[in-house]
C-alpha cells in the first residue's frame, strides 16, 4: 500500500532511533504497512483510534497476519476500534508477547492458542460479535477465557430467559406475571409490588419444541416483576440486564402522557442493549387510549410486538396471545441453545435446586464443595462465580473481603431487604439516616438478623451505591434526602471554573450514586438529594443534577480546580459505564472577555474542540460575543484528555512532578503527601489508581497486594531515582566517555558498603507501612522478610535495586559532570518502557 507522507514519517523516524514504540493511530490505515515487519527492535505499537477521531482517518486494519511472527521483541499491540476479523496463529511464536488489545472488532472466534500463549498477561476482547463465546466470558479478561476454554471440551446447554416486566404503579403488572404462568388464573384485586418479584414460568419440552425445536429440555422463564412507584427507579437499573427480554405495560385509563414509556424505553435500551422488547396496553375491555408505537418503534428499534390484553373473563384469547408471542421471542433468544462447559450447567442445577428448595444464600465454602463434587477446583470455580454473577443467576462479590464469604441464590431476598429500608417510615422521616439500632428493628426477621453485617455492605457497594457511614455510625441513604437545595456557604461567581455534563437521556440516581462515593469529600453535611457542596486540597466544588433540564453543573474555587474536576469526573464517568452507550456531552464554559463575567458563559462540546485541535484549527469563535477564543486554552487549561482512556494515578508527593513531566499517555498524575496516603486513595476511590515507592516490600507480598488491590501500581525497583540513574538509563543518553561497566560496579561497591546499615533499620521502617496495618488482609509476610537481605547480599543490579536505595545512599560523583537532570532522565525509551510496563501490568 502506499502509505501517506506524515504515516511514512513515522517510521522512519522509529527506524531512524531503533525505538521501540510506534503509534499510528487515527491514520485511516486499513492493513499492517509492509515496512513494520522489517522493524524486530519494535516492542509496541499502537493503531487505536480515538472517540473523537474523524470517520475518514479511523484506522480499519482488518487482520493481524503470518508476517507478525518476525518483531520477535514485540510485547504489545493496540488494535482497539478496528476492524480486524482473522488473527494469525503465528503470533504465539512471540515469546515476549504480553498485551494484545482487539477491543471493538468483528472478531467472531478466537484461537484457543493464542489465549493460551504462556507470557500473555492481558488480552482484551470486549465489544467483538462473537458466536460461542459468552461476553460475560470475555469482558472477565484472558483467565476467564482460558478457563472456558478447557472446560468446553464437555458441552452441554442451557435453556433458561429472563423476563422483566417494567411499568408505572398499577398498572396490572403482577396479575399479568401469575395469568402467564397460570392460564387458569382469576383476577383479583392485588396489592401493588414493592421492589420486586420474581416467579419460575417452566414451559415443558414438548411444547416449546413446537416453536423451536433446537431446544432439548424444558425452557424456563424467570420472571422479574419490578415494583413502579417512582422510589424504585433508580435502585432497579441495577436488576436491569442484556440479554433478556422486556415487557412494557400500561393500561387503557392512564393519560395520553408519555413520559412514563419514554423513561422506561430509554433506560431498556440503555441497560437491557439490544434486548427485545413487547409493549402490552392491558386493560383493553375499557375505553382504550391510543399509544404511538410506530414512533416508539422507529425511536426504539428493539420494540418487536406490541398487544392489548385484558384478564377478565372472555378476554383469555389475548393473554393467550401474549403468552405464545413470549414464547416465542425467548426461545430464539441469541444465547438459547449456545453450548456451555457441561459441568456449569449441573452446577448451575444444582444452585437452583437449593433456591427452589428455601436456600436465599450458602456460604463461598458450600459453593466451593459442591463445584468440588463436579471436579471442579477452587480457582475454576470461582471464575464460574463470577460467570453466573455476571449472568444474573447468583450474587458473590469475591472482592468485597466483607461479602465474599456468602454467595447469594435468591435476588428477591436481597431486594427484599434493601426495599425495607428504603420503605421504612422512620427512616423516611429521618430524611435517610439509619443507625444500627434501625437495623436490627428492620431487619428482624430470622432470614435477614443473621446477615445485617452483609447487607449494609453490600447497600454501600460500588455497584450499588445506596448509602454511606457518617461520622457517628449512623448511615445515610441520599436517595431519602431533601428535594430542595439547602441553605449553604457556597457563592456563585463568574470566576468559577464552570463545567456541565448534558444527557439525551438522563437516568435517575447519577447524583445521589455521586454522594455516596464521594462522602469523604463532602464539606459540612452540605448535600441534598439533587446537589451537594465538596472540598478537596484547598478547593471548592458544588456540583447540581438539573434532571428536568437533562444536565449536570459544576462549579471549581480554589487552588486545585483542573485536579478536582478531573476527580469528579472521573467519578461521573465510572456512574456512566454503568449504562450501555450513555449518550452525553461535556460542555467547556467559554473564556472570552464577556463569558468571564458572565454567570451563563456560552459553553463549547468538548468532542468539538478536540476536533479542531485534530484538525490543526488554533481558534473558535463564541456564540455570545462572537469573540475568537484559543482552542488549546479551553482543552488545556480547564480540562485534560478524555476520561475513558484516562487513568487518574495518586502518587508520592515527591515523584508526582517528574512522572508529569513524562506525559505517559492516558495518565493524570496527583500527588499525595505520602505512601500512607496514597494507599488510603487506594482503598477508598476504587476507581483510580495509586503508584507508591518499593520501599523494603518483598515480591511476594506485592504479588498479594495487587491482588487485593488491582489499582495499586509498586515499583519494581526501591524508589523511582533507582530507574533515573540505572546504567541502562544513563546508557541512551550515549554521553561522552560513559562507562557503563565502571558504573554498574560503583553501584554494586557503594551497595556493599552500606548494606549492613540498611539491613539494620529495614524491619523497623516496614512496622509503618499502611498496608500491612489492615490485619484482616493479612497482607505482610514476616516469615519471608529476610528477603530483604538476600537482595541486598546479591550484586545483581535487577536484584539489589529492589531494597537498594539510589536516592539515599549513592554518591553521584562519578557521573557529577554530565549535569544530569531527572527531567531528562524520565523520557528516555528505556525509562517510558518500564513505566509503560508496570501500569498496564495485569
Amino acid at each position: 500500500m502506499v502509505l501517506e507522507k506524515k504515516i511514512k514519517a513515522k517510521i522512519d523516524t522509529v527506524k531512524k532511533g531503533e525505538w521501540g514504540l510506534l503509534e499510528l493511530r487515527n491514520c485511516g490505515l486499513t492493513e499492517i504497512p509492509e515496512e513494520i515487519f522489517e522493524m524486530p527492535y519494535l516492542t509496541s505499537i499502537d493503531f487505536s483510534n480515538d472517540d473523537f477521531c474523524e470517520e475518514q482517518n479511523k484506522n480499519k486494519i482488518k487482520e493481524l497476519p503470518d508476517k507478525i511472527k518476525h518483531l520477535t521483541n514485540l510485547y504489545r499491540i493496540n488494535l482497539s476500534g478496528n476492524a480486524v476479523s482473522s488473527i494469525s496463529e503465528s503470533l504465539i511464536k512471540l515469546k515476549s508477547f504480553e498485551l494484545l488489545n482487539l477491543k471493538n472488532n468483528k472478531l467472531t472466534d478466537f484461537s484457543a492458542k493464542i489465549a493460551n500463549m504462556p507470557s500473555l498477561k492481558q488480552l482484551i476482547l470486549d465489544g467483538n460479535p462473537f458466536e460461542m463465546i459468552p461476553p460475560e466470558i470475555v469482558a472477565r479478561g484472558i483467565e476467564s477465557l482460558r478457563n472456558f476454554f478447557i472446560e468446553l471440551e464437555e458441552k452441554d446447554f442451557l435453556y433458561e430467559a429472563k423476563l422483566i416486566i417494567v411499568g408505572e404503579g398499577r398498572v396490572g403488572k403482577t396479575c399479568i406475571s401469575k395469568a402467564l404462568i397460570d392460564p387458569g388464573f382469576k383476577l383479583i384485586d392485588e396489592e401493588s409490588t414493592e421492589g420486586i418479584n420474581i416467579n419460575r414460568w417452566v414451559i415443558p419440552k414438548d411444547e416449546i419444541q413446537l416453536i423451536n425445536p433446537r431446544i432439548q429440555r424444558d425452557l424456563q422463564i424467570n420472571i422479574w416483576d419490578f415494583g413502579g412507584q417512582e422510589i424504585y427507579h433508580s435502585t432497579h437499573q441495577f436488576f436491569l440486564t442484556k440479554r433478556s427480554m422486556y415487557m412494557m405495560v400500561t393500561e387503557s385509563r392512564k393519560e395520553d402522557s408519555h413520559d412514563d414509556f419514554y423513561y422506561w424505553l430509554n433506560i431498556i435500551k440503555l441497560l437491557g442493549d439490544k434486548s427485545p422488547v413487547t409493549l402490552v396496553l392491558n386493560k383493553c375491555d375499557q375505553p382504550t387510549k391510543e399509544l404511538p408505537v410506530k414512533e416508539f418503534s422507529i425511536t426504539f428499534a428493539n420494540i418487536v410486538d406490541f398487544k392489548k390484553i385484558s384478564l377478565k373473563s372472555g378476554y383469555e384469547q389475548t393473554i393467550s396471545d401474549l403468552r405464545n408471542n413470549l414464547k416465542t421471542i425467548a426461545s430464539n433468544l441469541p444465547h438459547i441453545g449456545n453450548p456451555l462447559p457441561k459441568k456449569w450447567v449441573n452446577i448451575r442445577i444444582e444452585l437452583e435446586g437449593l433456591k427452589l428448595a428455601g436456600k436465599n444464600y450458602i456460604s463461598e465454602q458450600q459453593y466451593l464443595e459442591i463445584c468440588r463434587s463436579h471436579y471442579r477446583k477452587t480457582e475454576s470455580a470461582l471464575f464460574l462465580s463470577e460467570y453466573f454473577h455476571d449472568l444474573g443467576v447468583l450474587l458473590h462479590f469475591q472482592d468485597d473481603i466483607d461479602l465474599k464469604d456468602t454467595v447469594i441464590l435468591n435476588h428477591e431476598w436481597l431486594t427484599t431487604g434493601v426495599y425495607k429500608i428504603l420503605d421504612d417510615q422512620q427512616v423516611i422521616d429521618k430524611k435517610g439516616k439509619f443507625s444500627i439500632e434501625d437495623l436490627k428493628r428492620i431487619w428482624h426477621e430470622e432470614e435477614y438478623r443473621y446477615k445485617i453485617r452483609e447487607l449494609i455492605t453490600l447497600m454501600k457497594n460500588k455497584k450499588f451505591d445506596l448509602c454511606f457511614e457518617l461520622s457517628n455510625g449512623e448511615y445515610l441513604a441520599p436517595r431519602l434526602l431533601p428535594v430542595d437545595e439547602i441553605e449553604h456557604s457556597w457563592v456563585d461567581d463568574p470566576n468559577n471554573l464552570r463545567f456541565e455534563i448534558h444527557y439525551q437521556f438522563m437516568p435517575k440516581g447519577i447524583l445521589t450514586r455521586l454522594i455516596v462515593k464521594m462522602n469523604q469529600d463532602i464539606l459540612d453535611n452540605n448535600y441534598w438529594r439533587y446537589g451537594v457542596v465538596l472540598h478537596y486540597q484547598g478547593t471548592k466544588a458544588i456540583i447540581r443534577e438539573k434532571y428536568f433540564e437533562n444536565k449536570i453543573s459544576i462549579q471549581l474555587s480554589g487552588v486545585n480546580k483542573r485536579e478536582f474536576l478531573f476527580l469528579i469526573r472521573k467519578t461521573i464517568n465510572e456512574i456512566h459505564r454503568d449504562f450501555n452507550k450513555l449518550e452525553f456531552k461535556e460542555m467547556v464554559p467559554c473564556i472570552c472577555s464577556q463569558c468571564k463575567q458572565s454567570n451563563e458563559p456560552y459553553f463549547y462540546e468538548f468532542d468539538l474542540l478536540l476536533r479542531y485541535e485534530m484538525n490543526n484549527l488554533a481558534k473558535i469563535r463564541c456564540n455570545n460575543s462572537l469573540e475568537e477564543v484559543g482552542v488549546l486554552q479551553l482543552t488545556t487549561d480547564v480540562i485534560k484528555g478524555r476520561l475513558s482512556e484516562e487513568k487518574m494515578i495518586f502518587c508520592e508527593n515527591t515523584n508526582e512532578a517528574l512522572f508529569r513531566e513524562t506525559a505517559i499517555a492516558n495518565a493524570v498524575f496527583c500527588a499525595e503527601k505520602d505512601s500512607a496516603s496514597v494507599f488510603f486513595q487506594v482503598r477508598t476511590r476504587p476507581q483510580f489508581f495509586g503508584l507508591r515507592d518499593r520501599d523494603f516490600l518483598i515480591d511476594g507480598e506485592i504479588e498479594k497486594i495487587r491482588k487485593v488491590y488491582p489499582n495499586y501500581f509498586i515499583l519494581d525497583y526501591y524508589c523511582i531515582e533507582n530507574y533515573l540513574y540505572h546504567p541502562e538509563n544513563i546508557a541512551e543518553l550515549k554521553l561522552d566517555g560513559f562507562d557503563k561497566k565502571a558504573y554498574t560496579q560503583d553501584l554494586i561497591s557503594q551497595k556493599n558498603s552500606r548494606k549492613l546499615e540498611i539491613v539494620s533499620i529495614f524491619k523497623k521502617s516496614r512496622d509503618g507501612y499502611q498496608e500491612f496495618k489492615i490485619e484482616r488482609e493479612n497482607l505482610r509476610t514476616k516469615i519471608d522478610e529476610n528477603e530483604i537481605i538476600k537482595y541486598l547480599e546479591s550484586d545483581d543490579l535487577e536484584t539489589f535495586l529492589k531494597s537498594y536505595s539510589v536516592k539515599t545512599y549513592f554518591k553521584k560523583t562519578s557521573i557529577e559532570k554530565y549535569n544530569l537532570k531527572q527531567t531528562e532522565l524520565v523520557k528516555t525509551k528505556w525509562f517510558l518502557e518500564r513505566m509503560d510496563k508496570l501500569m498496564n501490568r495485569k
